[in-house]
């Protein structure tokens, strides 16, 4: 191959992971933004890391942690405004999904609870309660209590779409993206 084409192919691959990574980004902020409920407040059930799920299993830690950086920072810069602490939440979230499942041929059912039991522990009771507490004054208990709510309806929904993406969805994924499962 020449060095023409070579950079060809890297420019290539670059344009489809930048493409690839804006389009979920746009549709992570759709799925958090207008089909999350409730729209505002301590917890909300929403399917905003479906699409960086998808990016995280493509193109690793990096490129997740920053889309879903930019889907938190885009969403709550035109809805409700953005605090750094959520943002670092988001920002840390994609990071843990391109560690956990980059390069996976298959995503099993037990990663695949364990890393949301982890993460939802990790990133929703105990980074997001104290943000609720300092950022927005409401008290330990009641942040503790949403949170735990948020944590326990998320954390199955993430697992059964986790799944059923990994089942039904990746293999066009793939398909359009011209990865080969690992």
């Amino acid at each position: 191959m020449s060095k023409i084409q070579s950079n060809r192919k890297k420019g290539y691959e670059t344009l489809l992971k930048a493409t690839t990574s804006a389009m979920m980004i746009a549709l992570s902020v759709i799925f958090c933004r207008y089909l999350g409920f409730p729209t505002s407040g301590m917890w909300r059930v929403e399917i905003g890391f479906l699409p960086i799920l998808i990016v995280a299993i493509l193109y690793g830690p990096v490129w997740s942690a920053v889309s879903y950086g930019l889907a938190d920072f885009i969403g709550a810069l035109i809805w409700t405004g953005v605090n750094p602490f959520i943002l670092l939440c988001k920002i840390v979230f994609g990071l843990l999904l391109g560690i956990a499942f980059h390069g996976r041929e298959k995503i099993g059912l037990l990663r695949n609870i364990l890393f949301f039991i982890f993460i939802g522990f990790a990133v929703d009771i105990m980074m997001m309660t104290p943000i609720f507490v300092f950022s927005f004054g409401h008290t330990w208990k009641s942040a503790l209590i949403f949170r735990l709510a948020a944590f326990s309806v998320n954390t199955l929904l993430r697992i059964i779409l986790t799944f059923l993406t990994d089942k039904f969805l990746l293999p066009s994924i793939y398909k359009y993206t011209r990865k080969n499962r690992v």
